[in-house]
């Protein structure tokens, strides 16, 4: 290993989502997959989440369920006691060559810890001439804290998966690192799901809305400025009450401008997940949508027995119920672009009171994701109520995890900051700590 330091000096410009991304670059293009898995198989799991009863209410602190964690990831186990002896991680860093993956030698790797107790890094050093690295460490605190590598190249920063083992090496210690390219790249659109919710009368419909987008090159697509979107898409004139939820795009990446939404981050190859929701007014409909790209699964999910929706190749399938609530639901595969999507509800026109069960909603939005994501992964997911609602929250602890650790490294890149930045930083930071700690309490309290 060369010089190991921990210092201010090293602060990679991590991207909330790239530890999602390096372990997936190897995925296998699934072209119009089907999402067969029938959401039932999720319903003891959801049954578990409290329900938001009105539009106006705050999203609940208790995790979603995610999808599963990609190819390489593992969920951390819950342990009683506080965590004790040495534990190692030694692996690569890598970048695709002309025929195989080559060590990227020089480079910095930095050992995380991020827990409800404390977060920061733990050692950093750079990578020998074979790219290999090694950090020994002595797990302390929170028990349930979660340790991870990152490594920095070419301005980004890419993440191992959790270390969970005594003793972690070969390819779950592996990084997979990038070169970047502001140009030549065409994001595709694997999946685009659309949640409708129901109504009991109001002027305003509740909307969600879920991509699974995917960079099937070997570069990480940027931007060619800060301001400059790498991924764009519209929603309707006059959404109102936009919100990003949860999923691998962090909420300061995306900005809802004048009917388009705009994600300003790095796209690693892999899949990443964008969701968000929003409000249109009754009179909106019947509501046409655009469908911009050529999307692998368009699906729809419609609260209201009597909605009816049509584009190009998509069509009724058997309805999802759950707990008492039923859905319509329609789905297309390889749907064209350039397409419309038209929703419509019966006595659209009338004032109506909007009733957003944000938590079920999403909830189903995600659980819909699980067939996709299987295509990218090679672990089994546990089953069973019990083991759903704990492993659920493994990944949402994870996330949050990362989401600081991207956080305080974006933080220390800043130069200067002004009263007002510290601020913003001192109240994202708490907000993201006070998630995580409720994920790894409901985790607890789950198993």
């Amino acid at each position: 290993m060369n010089s190991r330091r921990i210092s201010s000096d090293f602060v990679p410009r991590i991207s909330a989502s790239s530890c999602r991304d390096i372990v997936t670059q190897r995925m296998i293009p699934v072209r119009g997959l089907l999402l067969s898995v029938s959401l039932r198989m999720f319903v003891s799991a959801l049954l578990l989440l409290p329900v938001a009863a009105a539009a106006q209410a705050p999203l609940p602190q208790a995790p979603l369920p995610q999808a599963p964690l990609p190819q390489g990831t593992t969920a951390a186990p819950a342990q009683a006691a506080a965590p004790s002896g040495s534990r190692t991680v030694a692996g690569r860093v890598v970048r695709p060559g002309v025929e195989a993956f080559e060590p990227v030698s020089g480079t910095w790797v930095t050992l995380h810890r991020v827990g409800r107790d404390r977060a920061g890094p733990l050692d950093s050093a750079r990578t020998a001439s074979d790219g290999s690295y090694r950090f020994g460490y002595t797990p302390s605190g929170a028990p349930d804290a979660i340790y991870f590598v990152s490594a920095s190249y070419a301005g980004i920063a890419y993440f191992s998966s959790g270390l969970t083992q005594q003793d972690v090496s070969g390819q779950e210690a592996e990084i997979q690192v990038f070169d970047t390219t502001s140009s030549g790249i065409r994001l595709t659109v694997r999946g685009r799901h659309i949640i409708l919710s129901a109504s009991t009368g109001g002027t305003r419909r509740g909307i969600i809305e879920v991509f699974e987008i995917t960079n099937d090159s070997n570069r990480t697509l940027i931007g060619i400025n800060d301001k400059a979107a790498t991924f764009r898409v519209r929603i309707p004139q006059g959404a109102q009450d936009f919100k990003v939820a949860q999923g691998d795009v962090p909420a300061d990446a995306v900005t809802n401008s004048e009917g388009e939404v705009l994600v300003m981050m790095p796209f690693a190859p892999g899949l990443k997940r964008l969701s968000f929701t929003y409000s249109v007014d009754a009179d909106a409909f019947p509501l046409k949508m655009p469908v911009q790209f050529a999307t692998g699964v368009l699906e729809v999910l419609a609260e209201d027995p009597q909605a009816t929706v049509t584009a190009p190749k998509i069509a009724e399938t058997a309805p999802a119920s759950l707990d008492g609530r039923n859905f319509r639901r329609f789905l297309g595969n390889d749907v064209p672009a350039n397409g419309v999507l038209e929703m419509d509800l019966p006595g659209s026109g009338q004032a109506q009171k909007t009733r957003i069960v944000i938590s079920l909603v999403a909830a189903i939005g995600l659980a819909m994701l699980v067939s996709l994501a299987r295509a990218f992964s090679r672990r089994k997911v546990p089953t069973g109520p019990g083991m759903a609602s704990a492993v659920a929250a493994d990944r949402q602890a994870e996330r949050l995890a990362r989401q600081i650790a991207d956080l305080d490294a974006r933080f220390e890149r800043a130069r200067e900051p002004d009263d007002a930045a510290r601020a913003t930083y001192a109240r994202e930071r708490a907000d993201l700590k006070s998630a995580l700690t409720s994920a790894l309490i409901s985790r607890d309290d789950s198993r």
